[in-house]
């Protein structure tokens, strides 16, 4: 008898203390906020009557708990996202600050950045039509993403203007080859910016239709 006992308090125990324990905290973590929300369901006439073997006090209390509870655990995540991201953007910043800072290594991170920015901005004008263009040679042909219009003139030749073109590299399109081209030279496709971009990015793999204008 005396072991049964023994085994079934150090089962109990450790229960009771957890029990114990979880009990204190939620009381600390909802006691300074308890009266405000009883007073507003006593106001708005909210569980006034007993719930089961509940009075009406009892249930208050335990709704008004829980809602509190609920509430500081989302003011928690929402404290801990908030200085997360500080934390990240004052870290980013300063890096930042001190690449620029760095002879030569500044003017190329300056350069991949802003092409980086011109890539993937979420402003339609960055890339105005998907062409293909003859190139690397005249026997072939690559996509192209017209990024200006209306050039002036090519040299040694009679045409009035030029199309400037933006043949990315796959399967890394934030490098690439700029292009100054005829417009008559030019094949202009019924593709999204975003289709051309899958196409080169999966080198050829995602393959839309290359339909004609």
């Amino acid at each position: 008898m005396k072991k049964y006992f023994i085994t079934g308090l150090i089962i109990l125990l450790p229960l009771a203390l957890t029990l114990t324990i979880v009990n204190f905290v939620f009381n600390v973590l909802t006691g300074p906020f308890l009266g405000i929300v009883q007073a507003f369901f006593e106001q708005y006439h909210l569980f006034d009557e007993g719930f089961f073997l509940f009075t009406a006090i009892q249930l208050q209390k335990i709704v008004a708990k829980c809602l509190i509870l609920a509430s500081l655990f989302l003011i928690v995540i929402g404290l801990g996202l908030i200085a997360r991201w500080f934390f990240f953007k004052t870290l980013i910043k300063y890096a930042d600050y001190f690449v620029q800072r760095i002879p030569f290594v500044s003017s190329i991170y300056n350069t991949c950045q802003e092409l980086i920015k011109t890539l993937f901005s979420p402003n339609k004008n960055a890339f105005k039509q998907v062409v293909l263009v003859k190139f690397p040679h005249a026997n072939t042909y690559s996509i192209g993403l017209i990024t200006k219009e209306d050039i002036p003139s090519l040299a040694n030749t009679s045409h009035a203007d030029a199309v400037a073109i933006f043949v990315p590299t796959t399967p890394n399109p934030t490098s690439g080859f700029l292009i100054m081209s005829k417009p008559e030279d030019l094949i202009y496709l019924n593709m999204k910016v975003e289709e051309a971009f899958k196409y080169i990015l999966s080198c050829g793999v995602i393959t839309p239709e290359l339909i004609k204008e």
